[in-house]
């Protein structure tokens, strides 16, 4: 047989070997790369079933089964599954560290840290956060936009176990980092200033808190629309902030704003936007407008489920009742 049929025998061969071997390595991952996708579209119940079968297979690397459980976890912290997630982050981290690998270890401290949080685990999180944030300090090179990141979450879970002054002074240094690693006009810079501004206005320095806020709000408009979720957040505040100062018309205009932006919002959080409608009513009735206050009122009720939130908007349609005069509903 000549050197140019067995060539061309060669040739015909991949060609017909290739979609076959491709389609077994498709099928041989195919609970990890549909779980990955179910995670992307935010489907948390499938993405968990198929993240979890692909764990039972033994083809893995010990990096894919670290990222395995880490996707599996943020599955599971969706669903509030938290006790799974918390031992599926913990898995992560001893698979990591035996594997001496630093960015999934440090990613699962991250995740560990995020559902301890969500359990109000604030002791275990401090603990778990300090680790992280020792982790990159002891590094020869320590990487700048990870040590922003982690002193973020540290000033995070600081605030968590009421620690305040030592929580704005990392929110401090996490803000100056994040400017000096990522740029001014970063998202992680307008993070900090973000969680900086929320901590000076709960101490009542609101002149500082609407500057942090103020910026913010305009990096994350710029870097992710208007409407985002971080946008409307730095806005709650604000708004909030310019009512506790006393700028009333400031925080009605900011309130206004913001359930305009709530209400263009597909599939957005129901309660915060009753928040936002109970915080805007309060202050039309302050200013004398009752109408409005009761429409926005009458909405909020039927969507808060208890708590202070209802209760402050029970009291404030009883005050717009009182002014229009509806004194026995008002009671």
């Amino acid at each position: 047989m000549s050197i140019i049929r067995i060539f061309r025998l060669g040739i015909r061969l991949a060609a017909w070997a290739t979609p076959r071997i491709k389609e077994a390595h498709h099928q041989r991952h195919l609970n990890r790369l549909e779980g990955q996708r179910h995670l992307g579209s935010r489907n948390w119940t499938e993405a968990e079933t198929h993240l979890t079968l692909a764990l039972e297979e033994r083809h893995h690397s010990a990096k894919q089964r670290v990222e395995l459980l880490l996707g599996l976890a943020a599955a599971q912290r969706r669903q509030r599954k938290l006790a799974e997630a918390e031992q599926n982050a913990h898995t992560a981290i001893d698979l990591a560290v035996r594997a001496h690998d630093h960015s999934l270890h440090a990613r699962a401290l991250d995740t560990l840290v995020d559902t301890q949080l969500e359990q109000e685990k604030y002791t275990e999180a401090q603990k778990t956060s300090e680790e992280a944030l020792r982790l990159e300090s002891a590094r020869p090179k320590p990487d700048s936009a990870r040590l922003a990141q982690c002193l973020l979450k540290f000033g995070t879970v600081l605030l968590k176990n009421d620690r305040n002054a030592e929580a704005g002074e990392v929110f401090q240094r996490a803000a100056k980092l994040s400017e000096k690693t990522f740029g001014a006009n970063h998202v992680e810079t307008a993070n900090s200033l973000a969680a900086l501004g929320k901590l000076h206005g709960q101490s009542g320095d609101h002149a500082e808190a609407q500057r942090c806020l103020r910026r913010a709000l305009e990096i994350h408009r710029a870097a992710s629309g208007a409407n985002s979720l971080e946008a409307t957040q730095d806005l709650y505040y604000l708004a909030a902030s310019l009512a506790e100062s006393g700028d009333f018309d400031g925080a009605v205009g900011e309130y206004e704003r913001l359930l305009g932006l709530q209400e263009q919002q597909i599939g957005g959080d129901r309660q915060e936007k009753a928040q936002t409608q109970v915080r805007l009513a309060a202050l039309y009735v302050h200013a004398g407008r009752p109408a409005p206050a009761r429409e926005l009122l009458t909405h909020a009720i039927g969507v808060l489920k208890g708590g202070e939130g209802l209760v402050l908007a029970l009291e404030t349609m009883a005050c717009a009742d009182e002014q229009v005069g509806r004194n026995d509903d008002a009671k």
